[in-house]
């Protein structure tokens, strides 16, 4: 791994952002889509970069799976809208400090990347976030492999705040897969802290943008985030839908 010249620190040592989404609109959306997340195997997620830019060191790939890593919390989950064949997904990135996917030493490595992407559709017009409705979820497996699930097959969750209704697609990753949540609602199945691309503090950005690992990649960065949102689309999620219908 190469740091490129920034200070790191212990996986659990990062001290966490508090939430800040993008401003507007796009802020709403990237709130409202949050998904509650469930960790069935390996590690919790992290931060991955604190505000004055020191970046998690990560762990060795050794032990059992959550070995180390099994007090995340609500730790962060890093977000960032886009289009993909002009067609909206905000894209929600989670840091494991190690994966292991199997025994043995080679059966893993130091820092994992993993997202989900919630695709949308507006069901109305102006800027009403009620309008917009989720049509499709796309989810990495493996790193850079996606795999997808209609919204149809996806369970939703209500953050219970306010008139909060369920909009926050509920997912779960083992290891290094995620896959769409179907089990029991609990105190396991939550939502991490948002923060946007574009809110995060000038040194926390560079030292994402900076940093490169061996084994894994930071997914919404500026050199890497187009890439990534259009690996994840499917035109089968929209099936002749267009955007602001019924305006």
């Amino acid at each position: 791994d190469d740091y490129a010249g920034h200070p790191t620190l212990g996986h659990d040592k990062i001290v966490p952002l508090t939430q800040s989404a993008s401003t507007g609109f796009e802020g709403q959306l990237e709130l409202r889509f949050n998904p509650f997340l469930y960790v069935s195997g390996g590690c919790d997620p992290y931060p991955a970069v604190d505000a004055t830019g020191n970046l998690g060191e990560g762990l060795r790939p050794t032990g059992g799976g959550r070995s180390g890593c099994d007090a995340g919390g609500t730790a962060q989950v890093y977000v960032r809208g886009g289009q993909s064949q002009d067609r909206t997904g905000i894209m929600f990135s989670y840091y494991m400090p190690k994966v292991r996917w199997g025994k043995g030493n080679n059966e893993g490595h130091r820092h994992y990347w993993a997202s989900v992407v919630i695709w949308l559709n507006q069901f109305g017009c102006g800027e009403d976030a009620s309008s917009v409705s989720p049509v499709g979820v796309s989810f990495t497996t493996d790193h850079l492999v996606w795999d997808t699930a209609p919204a149809g097959k996806i369970s939703y969750a209500s953050s219970g705040v306010g008139v909060d209704t369920p909009t926050h697609p509920k997912m779960q990753i083992h290891d290094n897969a995620f896959s769409p949540f179907t089990g029991a609602d609990g105190d396991k199945v939550f939502e991490r802290t948002v923060v946007s691309w574009f809110s995060l503090p000038e040194a926390a950005k560079k030292a994402l943008s900076d940093v490169k690992y061996e084994k894994t990649q930071v997914p919404f960065t500026d050199a890497n985030f187009q890439a990534q949102l259009d690996a994840a689309y499917r035109e089968s999620f929209y099936g002749g839908l267009t955007d602001q219908q019924g305006c």
